[in-house]
């Protein structure tokens, strides 16, 4: 089998207007790769931004990586990654590489050759890398966004407690750290002491708001305090974890697998939030979620938009827990995956989850190379 062509398609998909502690949301930027094979078989991959930037790898690839995989056989993986790795030293360039511009290339392209391997097969991705079930828990990051009103928060919360939701996630870093408290305050209140509540500052605080919130908010029994600060600060959040009583998590800006290490083997994370599209692909993710297991670390990956890929990668390890669930995107998705009384269950459909509808690229594209 040969790759015989590659499209790649620039998607603006128009979303509910959201706040966290950094940024305000309205849309989705979202860059999708179609590999086609000799076979007939095509393989989809993607990547994404909360605003807007993927014209960039988007003119990358089409500049200077596009006609490397050409011809390449699909399933040599390692040797077309590579190649790509290699091109104008664009793997490594600290600006363009595995830290920057290339990681969007690489994820993209990753995704689609093990979308080619499983259908191929004739299987779902889960079921290739020998997952340990079909049934993974959600938790909603929806309802806790920062623009939500104290009294919609309760609202949400007490909605997705009602929809069978064990596990939600509150935004925090307001301005004022005394709203923060509040809103947890009255959320704990509100759904009991059963539901687990997450909160997740988005890189906003310093280490000593961080360590004195971490404290502050201890008595609301929170399951995970994420990204409390600058994420490639791994002294401030060794200091962190030694002083605070609530897990620290994080993974979601990080790009490669060096930085996590350098996070685990410093004792500085509790949690491994590690997400496809911001490291090298599924390849690199099943990398660290292993190096994660064999120092005991589980990993709860950073999802949003992406439930078919990352529900099947945490059936897939051993340390795999929670998928996070915000109702995006179910429309873009060709088989999307929505939770049920606060559970994924996955399907048979063959693929990675990757495959993006033919109609939603007609609907949202903004720019073509056909």
């Amino acid at each position: 089998m040969k790759i015989v062509d590659a499209k790649t398609y620039i998607l603006d998909i128009p979303v509910d207007t959201i706040k966290d502690s950094q940024y305000t949301v309205n849309k989705i930027n979202l860059i999708v790769l179609k590999l086609s094979t000799d076979d007939g078989i095509d393989g989809y991959g993607y990547n994404w931004n909360t605003a807007s930037g993927m014209d960039l790898p988007y003119k990358m690839f089409n500049k200077y990586i596009k006609n490397v995989i050409i011809g390449e056989d699909p399933f040599m993986r390692l040797k077309i990654m590579d190649k790509i790795t290699n091109v104008n030293n664009f793997g490594w360039d600290p600006r363009l590489g595995i830290n920057g511009l290339g990681v969007y290339i690489l994820s993209m392209v990753d995704m689609a050759l093990w979308d080619i391997l499983c259908k191929k097969m004739d299987m779902p991705l889960y079921k290739v890398l020998g997952a340990k079930s079909d049934i993974v828990e959600a938790y909603n990051t929806h309802g806790g966004w920062l623009s939500w009103p104290l009294d919609k928060l309760v609202e949400n919360a007490m909605e997705l407690k009602n929809e069978g939701y064990n596990s939600i996630k509150i935004k925090v870093g307001s301005k004022n750290t005394d709203d923060d408290y509040e809103r947890i305050k009255a959320v704990r209140n509100a759904v009991g002491n059963k539901m687990k509540i997450m909160i997740d500052a988005n890189t906003k605080w310093d280490l000593e708001t961080a360590i004195m919130m971490s404290n502050k908010l201890y008595e609301f029994n929170i399951y995970w305090l994420e990204e409390p600060l600058n994420s490639l600060d791994v002294r401030s959040h060794k200091i962190l974890r030694e002083k605070s009583r609530i897990p620290i998590a994080l993974g979601e800006s990080l790009n490669n697998e060096y930085i996590f290490r350098d996070y685990i083997i410093n004792n500085a994370v509790d949690i491994i939030q590690v997400d496809a599209t911001k490291v090298s692909g599924i390849t690199e993710w099943l990398k660290i979620a292993n190096l994660a297991e064999a120092f005991g670390i589980n990993v709860y990956p950073h999802t949003n938009i992406q439930q078919p890929l990352h529900a099947q990668l945490v059936l897939s390890v051993k340390n795999g827990r929670m998928v996070e669930h915000v109702p995006w995107l179910l429309d873009v998705w060709k088989y999307p995956l929505k939770p049920e009384n606060g559970y994924f269950h996955l399907n048979n459909i063959k693929g990675a989850g990757t495959e993006i509808k033919e109609t939603a690229i007609e609907k949202y594209s903004v720019k073509k190379l056909l």
